[in-house]
């Protein structure tokens, strides 16, 4: 028996791209919503460590300023900040601020080696301009 060949000759195999971008649409989605959008600081500082801390279920801070180990201050994405520079930052953020006087919290991420002098300073501009509730971050150690 003679088969019969065609004379248009092997076909050309065909990539259906509809696939291809689908799946990499769902992988782009994926990072999307996976990736966290936090603002990095300009201003390194390493927590001290405590076995007694206590996770707080309070409101967000109104203000997160950092104290890092050489003097320096961060507030918001600005690092290398002295006192005085803070304190017009500070002012300049309570100027376009909404919330209430007695509302207004702030947190203060004092590194482990920077002195307790810096740490007041930070405290005492805040009072300064009216931010009552202060807390100082710390990081949770295993017991």
């Amino acid at each position: 028996m003679k088969i019969r060949r065609s004379q248009a000759g092997p076909e050309a195999p065909d990539i259906n791209l509809i696939p291809l971008i689908d799946v990499l649409l769902v992988i782009v989605i994926f990072l999307v919503v996976s990736t966290t959008f936090l603002k990095p600081s300009a201003l390194a500082v390493d927590l001290p460590g405590t076995s007694q801390a206590k996770a707080q279920n309070e409101q967000a801070p109104t203000f997160r300023i950092r104290v890092g180990k050489d003097g320096n201050y961060g507030f918001g994405t600005q690092g290398s900040l002295d006192a005085q520079q803070l304190r017009s930052e500070l002012a300049k953020a309570l100027a376009t601020n909404t919330d209430k006087p007695e509302d207004r919290r702030a947190v203060v991420e004092a590194d482990a080696a920077a002195t307790h002098q810096s740490v007041v300073t930070v405290m005492d501009l805040l009072a300064g301009l009216g931010v009552a509730r202060v807390s100082i971050a710390t990081a949770a150690t295993p017991r």
